[in-house]
């Protein structure tokens, strides 16, 4: 979105949350003991305490339902226990390439038949090709089909009784199983493949397992000039087979949240690592773990609990010993007669070339982008503000720097970047202390504010994004990002236990930065040391891929081109080399580029190399990535969601991949469920992640219940940042986060705990009095 005037709030040392927070205070403390006052004037009216508060129902309705995990089956059918879902991870890793089988085993614990319906997450370079669905001692092959005609087979099988499964893409890190006819007691497992690669960073290898979707915050849909393309490139999410009322439950764009502290997906994991390589560490980052050595260097590591809640991500990292550590490794692997390659070099660090003294540092201009909604509440928006008020600590005075925050509304500490002296920064430290979390989560116009505006020539250009991730609208950022980045560069820093790595590693590759993850307070320290050393090093540029002749003449090399590296990192890409065959493969690759001491280049052996499973899936899901990019990516050519869907499905069905426009799906042959048995539906809940404070993601019905108005007053609050042009009356799907703060909750319940005893010993005096008169009656 264009600004006609440079978008600028101004702040104060006291954030404005701050100053509303106390307002809403006092007239929270005020409405309690009004509360109060009434109770105790009732009480002394009051005859005396109903006495069918106790009484019980006939039986589980939709408005009352036993403890535990419930659905609304209809006017005649109450209350049925929902199926119940337990996951168990097999992940084994050879050098960095990581095959995993995710299996997810759900049970009918009623008399009826049901259908599930559960989203979870992948990582987002995942590359899903197999489905297994077993009932009993039946195994059943799923198959990649296009989406549209998976779902038409998925249904038509559950209403014919068929026992079914299909898994689809909502998000390159977003997936939902769906399964139909599940008998009563009755189990049915459900195994899914893929293949993902290890990455290599500053010397570390690591691997990440998403345990939970974390609930999306879907800002209002902006009004959109083209039409929409039918079957483009986001379809709506699968909804049940069979759909019941509608429940007063926590839902976001992707289905049911639980809320009440209750694990309802209960994971196991087993890690078998082959790193290739002597070992100096080894560990876990936040799970417990146990770590057995097995033969021919193999490590097995196992939960220490068994099982966990599915709350927060799973982190391995190790660590080879120095003389150990690669420098280069290429993953090789046939498929078709056609050669693909996993290539992963490290270049030199710069203590390791001989250059003359480089010239002074350039100086910078830093804006810090800093999510205070509501989902990132306690840990996670400490974490962020440790993060940036370390960053604050390195700034030179020749840089230029501020500090954006946003919520349901965006505000800037200076009306434009200013100079790192000793009193703007010391405002910062105030300012960024004393940040709350509160409202919505509306990212386009903080990341619009800090994309705008220039900075003199002689600055390098940078803005630090940190965020949960949490939102529903990635595309529409991604498309800002592309348009407004010119020479600037965008890293992002990924908060709490489960951030959207996907939209926060795109954006950083579409913001020639780099994503920095940080799970846990105690990582901050190491975290930003790391990234300190990429904001404040020049990257290697212009980095180049030469091929031997063996290699052919039609080499496929992804991503393309190859994006600039910062201090750490090493060049990865996957290749496949048309028509070759790797047996016929030999000479060397040239890899070359320009770093701060001049022109790096390194050769690469191709000579000899052995199969390594996986990686022509790696290279078909990195060209999927290149394909969707076309989206976002800037230039005078108008985009074609349509051509851009068709190259997407026929790579996808060529390698056998899930996408957003492929689905895998298996069908039992067998007919199980009686003509005369209803199939009931219900959608799984997934977990909070870990963390997270329910009601400052999601609040009250009535906050739901006017969203649409809260939004509205937001807006209007500040006309330079927002226009309510276009906007249309809907309420925000998900989340809600606009709620009172903690101690007005406490606060207020203490007020409200004295009145009600004192109703009970008016009541108790009265009926003392009662029976005395009574006895001097009698």
């Amino acid at each position: 979105m264009r600004h006609k005037i440079l978008p600028y709030r101004p702040a104060s040392l006291i954030p404005p949350q701050t100053i509303r927070a106390c307002l809403r205070s006092v007239l929270v403390v005020s409405g309690a003991l009004g509360t109060a006052l009434a109770l105790l004037l009732l009480a002394i009216f009051a005859r005396g305490l109903p006495t069918a508060l106790g009484a019980e129902a006939a039986g589980p309705t939709k408005d009352r339902l036993p403890a535990g995990l419930y659905f609304y089956a209809g006017k005649e059918g109450g209350g049925l226990e929902a199926p119940t879902l337990s996951s168990d991870v097999t992940m084994t890793v050879n050098g960095m390439v990581n095959r995993v089988t995710l299996r997810q085993v759900f049970r009918n614990p009623t008399i009826h038949w049901l259908e599930g319906v559960y989203v979870f997450p992948l990582p987002e370079r995942s590359a899903v090709d197999r489905l297994t669905m077993t009932v009993g001692e039946r195994q059943v092959q799923g198959r990649i089909l296009e989406r549209a005609e998976a779902e038409r087979a998925y249904k038509a099988a559950a209403e014919n009784g068929q026992r079914a499964s299909l898994v689809s893409g909502e998000r390159p890190n977003v997936f939902v199983t769906a399964v139909a006819n599940i008998g009563p007691g009755e189990e049915i497992a459900v195994e899914i493949g893929y293949q993902d690669a290890a990455a290599y960073e500053n010397g570390v290898f690591s691997l990440r397992f998403p345990m939970v979707v974390a609930p999306r915050y879907s800002p209002a849909p902006e009004p959109r000039d083209e039409a929409p393309v039918a079957g483009g490139p986001t379809p709506a999410p699968l909804q049940p087979v069979v759909s019941g009322p509608s429940q007063d439950e926590a839902r976001d764009l992707f289905g049911p949240v639980a809320t009440d502290g209750e694990t309802r997906n209960p994971l196991s994991l087993t890690v078998l690592l082959n790193a290739g390589v002597e070992l100096q560490a080894l560990r876990s980052l936040h799970h417990a773990v146990v770590i057995e050595s097995r033969d021919g260097g193999l490590q097995e590591i196992t939960l220490q609990a068994g099982q966990v809640p599915a709350d927060r991500d799973f982190v391995l990292e190790w660590t080879p010993v120095p003389s150990a550590a690669p420098q280069a490794a290429v993953f090789a692997e046939e498929v078709g007669g056609e050669a693909h390659l996993l290539v992963m070099m490290v270049p030199p660090s710069s203590d390791e070339i001989e250059a003359p003294e480089p010239d002074a540092p350039r100086p910078r201009e830093l804006v810090f982008v800093i999510d205070t909604s509501g989902s990132m509440h306690g840990e996670s928006l400490d974490q962020a503000k440790a993060a940036v008020i370390a960053a604050l600590k390195r700034l030179n005075p020749e840089d230029r720097f501020n500090v954006i925050q946003f919520n349901s509304v965006t505000y800037a500490l200076y009306r434009r970047p200013v100079e790192a002296s000793v009193a703007n920064v010391a405002r910062a430290f105030h300012y960024v202390s004393a940040l709350e979390s509160d409202g919505g989560t509306e990212m386009a116009p903080a990341l619009d504010l800090a994309l705008t505006g220039g900075a003199p020539d002689e600055h390098l250009q940078q803005v630090v994004f940190l965020t949960d991730g949490a939102v529903g609208n990635e595309e529409a950022l991604f498309r800002i990002v592309g348009e407004r980045l010119e020479q600037r560069r965008l890293f992002t820093v990924g908060i709490g236990a489960a951030p959207n790595s996907y939209f926060m590693r795109k954006a950083a590759e579409l913001g020639r930065g780099s994503f920095t993850h940080i799970g846990k307070l105690d990582e901050v320290a190491t975290r930003m040391e790391a990234l300190f050393a990429k904001l404040e090093n020049p990257a290697l540029t212009d980095i180049r891929v030469g091929w031997p002749n063996a290699a052919g003449k039609r080499v496929e090399t992804y991503p393309s081109p190859l994006p600039d590296l910062y201090a750490g990192e090493p060049v990865t890409f996957s290749a496949r080399l048309g028509g070759v065959a790797l047996a016929e493969l030999e000479g060397q690759m040239l890899v070359t580029g320009d770093g701060p001491q001049g022109p790096w280049q390194q050769r690469l052996s191709l000579d000899g190399l052995s199969e390594a499973p996986g990686t022509a899936s790696l290279w078909a899901r990195a060209k999927l990535a290149a394909i969707e990019d076309r989206l976002y990516q800037p230039g005078d050519t108008p985009v074609d969601p349509a051509a851009i869907r068709a190259d997407a499905l026929a790579l996808a069905l060529e390698h056998q991949m899930v996408t957003r426009y492929t689905s895998l799906v298996a069908i039992d042959e067998a007919v199980a469920r009686p003509d005369d048995a209803p199939l009931s539906s219900e959608e799984i809940p997934r977990d909070l992640p870990a963390g997270w404070d329910a009601g400052k993601v999601f609040g009250d019905s009535a906050s739901q219940d006017q969203s649409a108005a809260l939004r509205r007053h937001a807006l209007a609050s500040a006309p330079a940042l927002f226009a309510l042009q276009g906007f249309q009356d809907q309420a925000v799907t998900l989340p809600q986060t606009a709620t009172p703060a903690e101690r007005m909750v406490i606060i207020g319940g203490a007020y409200l705990l004295f009145g009600l005893g004192l109703l009970l010993l008016v009541l108790f005096r009265r009926r003392r009095l009662e029976q005395n008169l009574v006895a001097k009656l009698a």
